[in-house]
């Protein structure tokens, strides 16, 4: 009777578990990515204008990690001028570089060669669909992968790394674990704690962290509220913006290990840490962000031990606003951006930008 009974639990298991990843199902291995979209294509139409622009180069890569991991980048170059400095740019969660190639154009027209990566597990990288068992290990690809673009592309120009949302999360972790690697970093919107708004009750955050997530690592049910629902001050584009990024969760909840991963073992090392960033940063984060929270960027430019800092926060501003509200953002999802989200992103471009070119 109890050998009935496991087997039926393993089969009702299996099933179910097929099930919560129905959505994502076609896109859960980089090799399916690929397939749908391969990598000498575009995706969005911002990418896609970009390449055929007659001021920057635009290149796709992939890359072999030690392991055999295939990570997929894009370079970005000005052509009619050699670059003055590099940028690394990290984008965020469940993300993709392609959709931000139109935004990151701004940098290489000011003379930046932009190397974009697609991190592990996410866009056209090898890696179960944004899944992170082992933020360290996921860190070290990162590292590798970068240091392989840095001595192909750039390694002779002053170094610096952007990130956007987890992007920062890791170009903050990237910049204390090797404070004079970079030049100085630049964060938007970045992930250095998750934001209560979207936490579950503190009893069912320990559950997950400390039991859950341990047995089902692989299962797509972190309780967490749809983050795509705080992406925009207008609510419904959010969803939009998600359902066109091919290679997106598609609404469904992150990895149980993600969840971890990202809302603890991070965040809980970063807590310890934040006082020892040393590199000259910059912090660009919208007031009304409600993924990830201005407060702790706060916080970061107040007890940073570096002496090179800089602080912008935007009022009004949502967590996309800070780079997605362009021209081709737009044409992709067929949404109006509202006339002061679309001066949010020129902004966040612009400010950046203008940091770095005083530290060139």
């Amino acid at each position: 009777m109890l050998a009935v009974t496991a087997v039926g639990c393993l089969t009702g298991g299996f099933f179910l578990h097929k099930w919560l990843r129905r959505r994502i199902a076609h896109i859960l291995t980089g090799e399916q990515r690929r397939a749908l979209i391969p990598p000498g294509e575009c995706i969005s139409p911002g990418a896609k204008a970009v390449a055929a622009s007659a001021d920057v180069e635009l290149r796709s890569h992939m890359h072999r990690l030690k392991d055999g991991t295939q990570l997929f980048s894009y370079i970005l170059k000005p052509k009619t001028k050699a670059p003055t400095h590099a940028v690394v740019f990290l984008h965020g969660y469940s993300s993709n570089s392609d959709l931000y190639v139109e935004n990151l154009a701004e940098f290489a027209r000011a003379g930046a060669m932009v190397l974009m990566p697609d991190l592990p597990s996410h866009g056209r990288s090898d890696g179960l669909l944004a899944y992170i068992d082992d933020w360290w290990a996921f860190m070290d690809k990162i590292w590798e992968h970068t240091e392989i673009l840095v001595s192909q592309e750039c390694k002779s120009l002053p170094l610096f790394v952007a990130g956007n949302s987890l992007g920062g999360g890791l170009a903050i972790c990237m910049a204390l674990q090797r404070p004079t690697y970079f030049r100085g970093v630049v964060l938007k919107g970045p992930m250095l704690t998750v934001s209560e708004e979207v936490k579950p009750p503190w009893i069912v955050q320990m559950v997950f962290k400390h039991l859950v997530a341990r047995l089902l690592p692989t299962w797509p049910i972190t309780p967490v509220k749809s983050l795509a629902d705080f992406d925009f001050r207008v609510p419904t584009q959010g969803p939009v913006y998600e359902k066109v990024n091919p290679f997106s969760m598609k609404g469904t909840s992150p990895f149980l290990a993600s969840g971890r991963e990202m809302g603890f073992t991070f965040t809980d090392w970063l807590d310890d840490h934040l006082k020892e960033v040393r590199t000259p940063f910059i912090v660009l984060h919208g007031k009304a962000d409600k993924i990830t929270d201005p407060a702790t960027s706060q916080r970061l430019y107040d007890e940073a031990k570096a002496t090179d800092k800089t602080l912008k926060l935007y009022d009004g501003v949502y967590h996309c606003e800070l780079i997605c509200c362009t021209p081709g953002g737009a044409e992709f999802t067929g949404l109006t951006w509202l006339p002061e989200q679309v001066s949010a992103t020129q902004a966040c471009t612009n400010d950046a930008i203008a940091w770095m070119a005083e530290r060139i």
